[in-house]
Protein backbone atom coordinates (compact mmCIF):
# COMPACT_ATOMS: atom_id res chain seq x y z
CA UNK A 1 0.00 0.00 0.00
CA UNK A 2 1.48 3.21 -0.89
CA UNK A 3 0.33 6.63 0.72
CA UNK A 4 1.09 9.89 -1.59
CA UNK A 5 1.30 13.76 0.00
CA UNK A 6 -0.52 15.26 -3.05
CA UNK A 7 1.07 18.27 -4.43
CA UNK A 8 3.95 17.94 -2.95
CA UNK A 9 7.34 20.22 -4.61
CA UNK A 10 9.61 16.77 -6.14
CA UNK A 11 12.45 19.89 -6.21
CA UNK A 12 12.87 18.98 -2.57
CA UNK A 13 13.66 15.64 -2.42
CA UNK A 14 17.55 16.13 -2.65
CA UNK A 15 17.17 18.02 0.48
CA UNK A 16 14.81 15.74 2.07
CA UNK A 17 17.55 13.08 1.18
CA UNK A 18 20.23 15.22 3.60
CA UNK A 19 17.66 15.87 6.01
CA UNK A 20 16.96 11.64 6.37
CA UNK A 21 19.98 10.51 6.04
CA UNK A 22 20.80 8.60 9.60
CA UNK A 23 17.43 6.99 8.71
CA UNK A 24 18.40 5.57 5.66
CA UNK A 25 17.63 1.92 5.63
CA UNK A 26 18.23 0.30 2.18
CA UNK A 27 19.05 1.47 -1.37
CA UNK A 28 17.92 -0.35 -4.65
CA UNK A 29 18.50 0.33 -7.95
CA UNK A 30 16.24 -1.32 -10.41
CA UNK A 31 14.87 -0.85 -14.33
CA UNK A 32 11.63 -0.65 -14.99
CA UNK A 33 10.70 -1.34 -18.64
CA UNK A 34 7.24 -0.34 -20.44
CA UNK A 35 6.70 -2.30 -23.90
CA UNK A 36 3.17 -2.43 -26.17
CA UNK A 37 3.09 -5.97 -24.60
CA UNK A 38 3.32 -5.23 -20.31
CA UNK A 39 5.40 -3.63 -18.03
CA UNK A 40 8.55 -5.22 -16.38
CA UNK A 41 11.00 -5.21 -13.81
CA UNK A 42 14.50 -5.70 -14.10
CA UNK A 43 16.55 -6.37 -10.84
CA UNK A 44 19.12 -8.31 -9.32
CA UNK A 45 19.99 -10.10 -13.03
CA UNK A 46 15.86 -11.41 -12.61
CA UNK A 47 13.19 -10.27 -15.42
CA UNK A 48 10.01 -9.77 -13.61
CA UNK A 49 6.88 -9.30 -15.51
CA UNK A 50 4.33 -6.74 -13.61
CA UNK A 51 1.04 -7.41 -13.44
CA UNK A 52 -0.92 -4.49 -11.82
CA UNK A 53 -4.00 -5.03 -9.42
CA UNK A 54 -5.89 -1.47 -9.22
CA UNK A 55 -8.13 -0.91 -6.20
CA UNK A 56 -9.90 2.20 -4.73
CA UNK A 57 -7.83 4.86 -3.82
CA UNK A 58 -8.42 7.17 -0.64
CA UNK A 59 -7.85 10.91 0.11
CA UNK A 60 -7.53 12.30 3.45
CA UNK A 61 -7.86 16.33 2.81
CA UNK A 62 -5.60 17.99 5.76
CA UNK A 63 -4.13 14.97 7.53
CA UNK A 64 -1.81 16.96 9.30
CA UNK A 65 -1.71 20.77 8.91
CA UNK A 66 -1.99 21.01 5.50
CA UNK A 67 -1.04 17.54 4.06
CA UNK A 68 -3.34 16.01 2.18
CA UNK A 69 -2.87 11.92 1.77
CA UNK A 70 -3.93 9.54 -0.89
CA UNK A 71 -3.98 6.33 -0.12
CA UNK A 72 -3.53 3.63 -3.15
CA UNK A 73 -3.77 -0.05 -2.21
CA UNK A 74 -2.81 -0.99 -5.58
CA UNK A 75 -0.34 -2.83 -5.79
CA UNK A 76 1.81 -5.51 -8.86
CA UNK A 77 1.94 -9.38 -8.87
CA UNK A 78 5.81 -10.15 -9.29
CA UNK A 79 6.19 -13.11 -11.72
CA UNK A 80 9.36 -13.84 -13.13
CA UNK A 81 10.22 -14.10 -16.88
CA UNK A 82 12.80 -15.76 -19.18
CA UNK A 83 12.13 -12.82 -21.96
CA UNK A 84 10.63 -9.64 -22.34
CA UNK A 85 7.55 -9.30 -24.88
CA UNK A 86 7.68 -6.76 -26.88
CA UNK A 87 9.56 -4.48 -29.89
CA UNK A 88 9.18 -1.05 -28.82
CA UNK A 89 10.07 -0.08 -25.16
CA UNK A 90 10.54 2.36 -22.76
CA UNK A 91 12.92 1.88 -19.75
CA UNK A 92 14.19 3.87 -16.45
CA UNK A 93 16.62 3.23 -14.67
CA UNK A 94 15.64 3.60 -10.88
CA UNK A 95 17.05 4.40 -8.01
CA UNK A 96 15.08 3.51 -4.62
CA UNK A 97 16.07 4.97 -1.24
CA UNK A 98 14.13 3.50 2.02
CA UNK A 99 13.87 5.12 5.10
CA UNK A 100 12.74 4.37 8.58
CA UNK A 101 11.97 6.16 12.09
CA UNK A 102 12.95 2.58 13.42
CA UNK A 103 13.99 -0.69 12.25
CA UNK A 104 10.58 -2.28 13.74
CA UNK A 105 8.16 0.18 11.97
CA UNK A 106 5.89 -0.64 9.41
CA UNK A 107 6.09 2.41 8.13
CA UNK A 108 8.69 2.85 5.67
CA UNK A 109 9.16 6.70 3.39
CA UNK A 110 10.07 5.64 0.09
CA UNK A 111 12.34 8.30 -2.61
CA UNK A 112 13.02 7.53 -5.75
CA UNK A 113 15.21 9.22 -8.45
CA UNK A 114 15.43 8.43 -12.62
CA UNK A 115 18.68 8.09 -13.46
CA UNK A 116 19.26 10.37 -17.04
CA UNK A 117 21.77 10.40 -18.47
CA UNK A 118 24.01 10.23 -15.49
CA UNK A 119 22.19 12.71 -13.97
CA UNK A 120 19.63 11.71 -10.93
CA UNK A 121 16.07 12.59 -11.80
CA UNK A 122 13.51 13.25 -8.67
CA UNK A 123 10.83 11.10 -9.73
CA UNK A 124 8.37 10.17 -6.38
CA UNK A 125 8.23 10.33 -2.69
CA UNK A 126 5.70 8.42 -1.11
CA UNK A 127 4.99 5.95 2.35
CA UNK A 128 4.73 2.21 2.15
CA UNK A 129 3.17 -0.22 4.07
CA UNK A 130 4.01 -3.82 3.39
CA UNK A 131 -0.31 -4.29 4.23
CA UNK A 132 -3.45 -2.57 3.74
CA UNK A 133 -3.91 -0.72 7.09
CA UNK A 134 -6.25 2.04 8.44
CA UNK A 135 -3.93 5.25 8.64
CA UNK A 136 -5.34 6.46 11.84
CA UNK A 137 -4.02 3.71 13.77
CA UNK A 138 -2.64 5.39 16.57
CA UNK A 139 1.55 4.24 15.82
CA UNK A 140 1.62 5.07 11.85
CA UNK A 141 -0.56 7.89 12.68
CA UNK A 142 2.41 9.18 14.67
CA UNK A 143 5.04 8.09 12.27
CA UNK A 144 3.09 9.78 9.30
CA UNK A 145 3.12 12.99 11.29
CA UNK A 146 6.50 12.67 12.56
CA UNK A 147 8.24 12.88 8.80
CA UNK A 148 5.21 15.52 7.52
CA UNK A 149 6.85 17.65 10.31
CA UNK A 150 10.06 17.00 8.73
CA UNK A 151 9.03 18.32 5.38
CA UNK A 152 7.76 21.35 7.04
Amino acid sequence: MKIYINNLDLNILNELSNKFKNLLIDTKKYIILYTEEGIYEINNKLIYRLEQIDKDIKQYENFYNEFTLIIDPSFFNKHIETSIIGTKHLSNQIFKYTYKLNKKSDLNLIIEYYSIDSKMIEHDIYFELNKEIDINEVFIKTEIIEFLSLLN
